[in-house]
Order: C-alpha cells, then sequence, then structure tokens
C-alpha cells in the first residue's frame, strides 16, 4: 500500500510539475506569439485603413478636380455654365447635382439667364432648373454662404435633401472673374457610393469600417445605425493628432460588441474626414487561443503518458521499499524474527535493506539490553521505596505535644531533594523527662547521604543516655563517625537538649546553620560558636550553648536547603527572607511555623526544581504549668559549709512537706550532702568561694535535683568504679567512698561541664503511697 501511495504521488507530482512547466511555458509562449501577431495585425489594419482612405480620396478627387476646374471655366465665362455643368453631369457618375449660384444682383447674375443647377434622378436622367425660381432664396442658405470664401474648394457638412429624398455632401468652389467673387460652384455628391467603398475592402471577421467628418457626423459605416450621429468626444481627440497609431477601446459606440476593440484611422487627404477601421482584439488573439488550446491538449496527451509511464516505473523500482515497509510493521509491533529479501542490486535500495536488517538485529539486542536494565531499575526503584520507608521510619511524626504536661510542641518538615536525601531531625525524651531535638545535614544526597544519615540518627539513639548534655553527644557522634569514614563523609548537626519542666535549653553545633527564636522579640538568629562537623576530626570539641525558653517562645532549626533555595533568577532564599516570613508568621501564630516556612519557600522558587533537601524543625514552649510537676525549690547559696548545711536543712523540709517518704528524702540529702561538701573544699584550686545553684522539682513518682558550680571539671561518672574491699585506704581513692555512694542512691545521674562550670542533674525515684 506504501508504495503505491509512493509511485501515486510520485506520478501526481511529476505529472503537477511537468504541466506547471508546460501551462507556464505556454503563457509565456502565448504573450510572446501575442504580441507578434498583434503587431502584424497592426500592420496590415493600418495598411488596409490607408488602402481604404486612399480609396474614397481618389473617388473624392474626380469630385474635386472637376468642380475646381468648371468654377476655373464659367468664371469668365458666365454664359456657357448651363453647357459645361451638363457636360460634366454627364462625365461624371459620381456627382448627384451641380450648380452655378450667382451673387444676386451681380454682373454675372445679369449676365447670365440665371444660377443653372442640374440634379440627377434615380434613373440616371438630369433635370435642370433655376435657382433663382427657388421659393427660398438659396443666397440665405448656410452652403452658399460658407461658399464664397472657399476660394480653393471645401467640403461642407452633410444633409438630407427633401427633394432628393436621399443623404448628400457638397463639395464648395468659389466662382471669381476679375479676382471678384461672383458666385459659388457647388456640386453634391450622394454617400451611397462610401458604402460601397467600404463594403469592398477586405475586412477581417467582425471588422467594421466607418467614415466620419471634422465634425465628427459618421457619413459612412458598417453599423448603418451609426450614420449622421455624432461620434464620442474622445475618439475626435485621438483622431485630431497628426499621427495614426492604434488605439484599444474598451467599450466604445462604434463596436457593436462589449469586447475591446483596435481601432485604426487614417485621414482623407483633401478633407477633414477620418477613415476608421475596428478590429476585435478577440479576433486578433482567436489564432493563438486556437494553437494554445492545441497545443495544451498535445502536452496533456504527453503528460498522461509520461505519468503512466513513471507510475509503472516508480512502482517496479520502489517494490521492494514495500516489503521494508511491511517488515516495519512488524517491527513496530515488536516481532523482530523474520527474513528480508535477498538483495540483488547495490543501489540506495540494496543498501537501504542491508542497513535495515542490521538495525533489526541492532534493536533485538538493545531491546534484549532495555528489559535487563528495566528489571534493575524497577528493581532499584523498589529498593529506593524500601529505602524511603527505612529512612522515615527511622524518623519520629511530623508533630508531637507533650502529653505529660502541654509545656511544649513539636512540628517537623523533611522534604528530600531525591527519593532519599541526606537531611535528618530526631526527637526523643529521656526518661528523666529530658527532650533531645536534633537537626542536621548530611554532605552527600542520595542513598550514600541516606545511609550515613541513618547510621548518625542510630547512634545518637544509642549514645544519648550515656551523653549528659549535647555537647558530650556531639563528641561521642564525632568519634564513632570518625571510624571507618573512607569516603570523608561528614554531617553537621545541631543539637538541643530541653529539660521539659523548667524550659532549660542546652545547645551544642556541629557546623551547623543558627537556629531562630522568637517570641516576645522578633524573630532573630541565636549565633554562638560552633564546632566542625562530625566525622572530620576525632579531637574536636563543641561549646555549649544555654538558654532558658519563656513562655510563648519558638525555637526553629533548619538546614541551608531553606536559606539556599533559588528562583529562576538564581537568587537565593537567604537568612533576611527566612527571617521576615517568620516576623510574619509571629503576627498570627495561626498553624505550624515549618509548614508555613517551607510553603514560603516553595513560592519564592516558583516551580522550580528542589536542589538540596530541605528540613526543618519548630519547637514552641507553651509552660502551661505546674500540672503533674512543680519546682519546689530554685536557689543560688555560697559555696560555704554553712550555707550547704543551710540548705539542706531546706531541701528536708520542702521534701516533708510534699509527703515525701522518710527513706528517699534520708537519700536526697546523703547524696546532696556529698555533692556539695566536695564543691566546697575541692571545686576550685585558689582560696575564694565560689556559687551553687541548686533546683529542686517534684514530678510524679521522681524528685529531679539540678545542681551548678561553678568551680572546675570533675565529671564522676568517668571516674573509673571503685572496688571496695573494706579498707579505710578506700577512702583515699579518686573520689572516694563519695562517688560510689552517689551512684548507688540517684536512680539517675547526669553530668556536663561548660564554660559556667560543672552541672549534674539527679533523679530519685520513689515509691507512690496508696490511697
Amino acid at each position: 500500500m506504501a508504495v503505491r501511495g509512493i509511485a501515486s504521488r510520485l506520478a501526481l507530482w511529476v505529472l503537477a510539475g511537468t504541466m506547471l512547466v508546460i501551462v507556464t511555458g505556454g503563457l509565456l509562449l502565448f504573450r510572446f506569439m501575442g504580441h507578434q501577431i498583434l503587431e502584424q495585425t497592426h500592420r496590415e489594419s493600418e495598411a488596409l485603413a490607408s488602402d481604404g482612405g486612399n480609396r474614397i480620396q481618389q473617388r473624392l478627387d474626380k469630385v474635386t478636380n472637376s468642380a475646381q476646374m468648371l468654377a476655373s471655366l464659367i468664371g469668365p465665362r458666365p454664359d456657357d455654365a448651363q453647357s459645361l455643368i451638363h457636360d460634366v453631369m454627364q462625365h461624371n457618375p459620381d456627382l448627384a447635382g451641380l450648380a452655378a449660384a450667382y451673387i444676386p444682383h451681380s454682373t454675372a447674375a445679369a449676365t447670365t439667364s440665371g444660377s443653372p443647377f442640374i440634379s440627377r434622378r434615380d434613373d440616371g436622367t438630369l433635370l435642370s432648373r433655376d435657382m433663382l425660381q427657388d421659393p427660398s432664396p438659396y443666397w440665405d442658405w448656410p452652403w452658399f454662404r460658407t461658399g464664397l470664401t472657399c476660394i480653393g474648394g471645401c467640403w461642407q457638412q452633410p444633409f438630407f435633401s427633401q427633394s432628393r429624398h436621399r443623404k448628400l455632401v457638397n463639395y464648395s468652389v468659389a466662382i471669381l472673374a476679375n479676382r471678384q467673387v461672383t458666385g459659388v460652384l457647388n456640386a453634391d455628391v450622394t454617400l451611397d457610393w462610401l458604402q460601397g467603398v467600404l463594403s469592398g475592402l477586405n475586412k477581417p471577421p467582425g471588422g467594421e469600417a466607418f467614415v466620419i467628418d471634422q465634425q465628427g457626423i459618421y457619413l459612412a459605416s458598417d453599423n448603418p445605425g451609426l450614420i449622421g450621429q455624432q461620434a464620442k468626444d474622445g475618439l475626435l481627440d485621438v483622431f485630431s493628432h497628426p499621427d495614426a497609431k492604434p488605439i484599444r477601446e474598451m467599450t466604445t459606440q462604434i463596436s457593436r460588441s462589449d469586447d475591446p476593440v483596435w481601432i485604426y484611422h487614417s485621414p482623407i487627404k483633401g478633407t477633414q474626414w477620418q477613415f476608421i477601421l475596428a478590429i476585435p482584439e478577440s479576433w486578433i488573439y482567436a489564432s493563438v487561443q486556437r494553437a494554445f488550446l492545441a497545443a495544451l491538449g498535445i502536452g496533456g496527451l504527453a503528460l498522461l503518458a509520461m505519468t503512466v509511464l513513471v507510475f509503472v516505473i516508480t512502482r517496479r523500482v520502489m517494490n521492494p521499499l514495500g516489503v521494508l515497509t511491511e517488515r516495519a510493521e512488524q517491527v513496530a509491533r515488536g516481532a523482530l524474527d523474520f527474513t528480508l529479501p535477498k538483495v540483488r542490486q547495490h543501489d540506495e535500495i540494496g543498501r537501504l535493506t542491508h542497513a535495515f536488517d542490521r538495525m533489526r538485529l541492532d534493536l533485538a539486542e538493545h531491546l534484549a539490553e532495555r528489559t535487563r536494565v528495566a528489571r534493575e531499575q524497577q528493581r532499584l526503584t523498589s529498593e529506593l521505596e524500601i529505602a524511603q520507608q527505612i529512612q522515615t521510619a527511622l524518623l519520629p511524626g511530623a508533630h508531637y505535644l507533650d502529653a505529660r504536661c502541654s509545656n511544649f510542641e513539636l512540628h517537623a518538615v523533611l522534604q528530600p531533594a531525591r527519593t532519599v536525601g541526606g537531611d535528618l531531625y530526631s526527637y526523643f525524651m529521656l526518661h528523666d523527662q529530658r527532650l533531645y531535638i536534633i537537626v542536621g545535614d548530611v554532605s552527600d544526597k542520595g542513598i550514600p547521604a541516606a545511609l550515613f544519615m541513618a547510621r548518625a540518627i542510630t547512634l545518637a539513639k544509642a549514645m544519648a543516655p550515656r551523653a549528659q548534655s549535647p555537647q558530650q553527644l556531639l563528641q561521642l557522634l564525632n568519634e564513632e563517625l570518625c571510624r571507618n569514614n573512607d569516603g570523608c563523609m561528614f554531617v553537621s548537626l545541631l543539637c538541643g537538649l530541653l529539660d521539659t519542666i523548667s524550659g532549660q535549653l542546652i545547645m551544642a553545633s556541629a557546623g551547623h546553620e543558627p537556629p531562630v527564636l522568637w517570641g516576645r522579640d522578633v524573630p532573630r538568629l541565636l549565633e554562638f560558636d560552633t564546632g566542625p562537623a562530625l566525622g572530620l576530626d576525632e579531637e574536636a570539641t563543641y561549646p555549649v550553648h544555654r538558654l532558658r525558653l519563656r513562655p510563648g517562645d519558638n525555637l526553629l532549626m533548619y538546614t541551608d536547603g531553606i536559606t539556599e533555595a533559588t528562583d529562576h533568577a538564581l537568587q537565593m532564599y537567604g537568612q533576611e527572607r527566612m527571617l521576615a516570613c517568620l516576623a510574619r508568621y509571629a503576627e498570627n501564630e495561626d498553624g505550624d511555623p515549618a509548614g508555613y516556612l517551607v510553603t514560603d519557600v516553595e513560592s519564592f522558587a516558583a516551580g522550580r526544581s528542589q536542589a538540596d533537601d530541605i528540613t526543618v524543625l519548630a519547637l514552641r514552649w507553651h509552660h502551661a504549668g505546674p500540672g503533674r510537676s512543680a519546682s519546689m525549690l530554685d536557689v543560688i547559696i555560697d559555696a560555704s559549709m554553712d550555707a550547704v548545711f543551710d540548705m539542706l536543712e531546706r531541701c528536708d523540709r520542702e521534701l516533708h512537706s510534699a509527703g515525701i517518704d522518710p527513706d528517699v528524702r534520708h537519700d536526697v540529702r546523703l547524696v546532696l550532702e556529698e555533692l556539695m561538701v566536695n564543691m566546697v573544699q575541692h571545686g576550685r584550686e585558689e582560696p575564694r568561694a565560689g556559687q551553687i545553684g541548686l533546683r529542686l522539682t517534684l514530678s510524679s513518682g521522681a524528685i529531679m535535683v539540678e545542681l551548678h558550680h561553678d568551680g572546675q571539671a570533675f565529671d564522676p561518672l568517668q571516674s573509673p568504679p571503685i572496688l571496695l574491699t573494706g579498707d579505710i585506704a578506700d577512702r583515699d581513692t579518686d573520689g572516694g567512698l563519695g562517688v560510689h555512694l552517689v551512684r548507688a542512691m540517684a536512680s539517675d545521674l547526669n553530668y556536663a561541664h561548660d564554660a559556667q562550670g560543672n552541672h549534674l542533674q539527679l533523679r530519685f525515684i520513689y515509691p507512690h503511697k496508696p490511697e
């Protein structure tokens, strides 16, 4: 089907192209031949018009010569006028009448017997009369007055003779005697012979001849209806020119049809008459049109034969393409197991057949490879989806509200740039009602970053109970991530530890973006010292930053996917836009601040593809009230023995008032006494008193104690366990029995040291009393 279509189209194109060439050439030939024929017609018609004018002129010359000769003869011999006129009339049949009209009362009129006038009847006989006897005096007629001025002779206006019932034209010559005008010799000529001259011309079919006088009156015409009518002014203007160029008229009164005509005119010498020949333009080009149509017919037949021949040859040559087309359709349906016809000639079709066969084989191999790759990609996609599910499972929920006392609320958003990413966030509660919050960004993207991120979160959750502060947690994480890190990957991490009872927040940063804090004030960046990213330097240290959250405070932690997001102009979102967005949120505080910020970033990017992972964790501190936990004591004392024991008594009273069992009160007093006495005695090298801060909080089933001393660092948790032998020398070991006592009696003990000194957190669990 395709082969027949190509052959048909090729034949049609050949037909159309050849027809265009033939038609174009024919039109050019028609135009050239038409121009040549028109030129030839001009020459022939101009010659015909000139011949017609000459014939008329010859007939008129006999009249004018006879009239002039007769006028010269009868001028001095008026008595012979009658006989001379009669002789001339007999020998010149073109004359319809001849008269010698003298001026009345002149000498010539007195000498002669009158003004003789001889006319010719229809049967050719002559009739004589004296015009002086006419009822109407001839000397009053225009022809007589005009003839007196025609010294050399002139043709006058045609007129219709009532007596002879025909249209005549007269030629007048003034009669001179002794150089004086004595009368007029007037020769009447019928116009019938003009019609005979026009009829005798060899005019082309449809051609018409005319004769008009100087006034534009038609004297003779092949169209009898025009005789005696006035010609158009435009024609008279053209005929007045000395040259006799052909004129093309679209519509004219001299043409019996509405087709354009060519007009040829020739002046008749001796008169002011014009001979006109009108030739229809359609007759001029008729022969060319017939030749053109004949050529088109012959060319059409030749073209049809050529088209059939081209069609047959094309189908024969392109028949192998039909087979290739069918095989190509099989390839489109996925069938590649077929054979191609044997190549007999190494032309374009032969090379195409070889190329198609190679393509078939290559395509079969390619499809097999694509099938294998598709299976691999499907497996990889499935693994990526599983990896994403695993990664998502490692992360806590996007929203968390403290269920115990409703003191705080968390909102989180994580949008990886790929299926899996390297950003991370996490939060988890320790058993002493402290909350860890973590946001991090791994140096890479994709699967490696996701694995490194999973490792970091897993290690953080595992090491958090051992770490007494974010500083220690970052140090422990850094040591572990530096091990076997051949890929030199690293993670920036911002870690915070929140006391969910008091709102005390301790933060440490490993090369991460500074968090944002707002509440009563406008949003601002918390700029504090930071350590290097985790996984680069095993000896790295991480400074801590402490603050106490006030009711209504919000803390937002984020990754650089927020600040480095770009729009179509490659402008970065930046920290200023982030603070402005959070300021707008702070005005209403409606909904999730993390989602509000991410939505604003997406609107800024305006559909531009995300280049980096985006993670936001927002903490809102409500401080809803004591609820099931209350702060019993929060004081700062001088590091002296008296102040220590006064504080111990005060603590015991508070615990007694709260209904705490005496055994528990005894344990708390004993531990606090051991720790604070050590702070007073061994907390400083120089002999000056420091300060000790104590905060006692009672919660459901536990007593929380926070101790702060601005002395030198000493971590009881890092001291080696004491092997008690019962010997008194046990007291001389580092920490002595006091450290062992503290570890044994406190349910939980956490230690941290920073620029402000030592920080200890202890928890004592006591049983509930029965109702």
